[in-house]
C-alpha cells in the first residue's frame, strides 16, 4: 500500500508540475489584456483608412465621369 501512495504523489505532482507550464503566467495575461485596447484601435484607425480610401476613390470616379461628361467627344 505504501508504494502505490507513493506512485500516487509521484504523479499528482507531475500532474500540477506539467499544468502549471502549460498554463500562461499572471504576468503574460496582463501583458496581452493591456494590448487588446491598442489592438481594437489599430483595427479602429486601418477600418477608418479604408473608408477614406474608398471615399477618394468614389469622389475620383465622379469627378472623371463629371469631366467626360462635359468636355468628352460629343
Amino acid at each position: 500500500m505504501a508504494h502505490m501512495s507513493r506512485v500516487w504523489a509521484a504523479a499528482t505532482v507531475a500532474a500540477v508540475r506539467a499544468q502549471r507550464e502549460r498554463a500562461p503566467s499572471a504576468a503574460a495575461r496582463d501583458r496581452l489584456a493591456g494590448l487588446a485596447p491598442q489592438a481594437a484601435a489599430l483595427a479602429a484607425a486601418r477600418a477608418a483608412g479604408a473608408d477614406g480610401r474608398r471615399q477618394a476613390g468614389a469622389d475620383e470616379s465622379l469627378r472623371k465621369a463629371m469631366y467626360l461628361t462635359c468636355w468628352g467627344p460629343s
